[in-house]
């Protein structure tokens, strides 16, 4: 993914609210930065393909402000 932080030492998986084939990937770094990605998924293509399709996922943005 895009932008993956260095440092990365949790990780947060979460469907979004909407729209509902969202998921969000947050992560936490050891500076205790959060950054977050926008995973979409889509259907499967016609075979062959995997079962969960292809997704499509944001760089990662930088959410919270680094620990003072």
């Amino acid at each position: 993914m895009k932008n993956y932080p260095a440092g990365v030492i949790g990780v947060s998986l979460t469907e979004a609210a909407a729209p509902f084939n969202t998921l969000l990937v947050t992560v936490l770094t050891s500076t205790s930065t959060l950054a977050q990605s926008a995973c979409t998924l889509t259907a499967p293509p016609p075979p062959p393909g995997s079962a969960w399709g292809p997704a499509f996922c944001s760089a990662f943005v930088q959410i919270t402000p680094p620990a003072s």
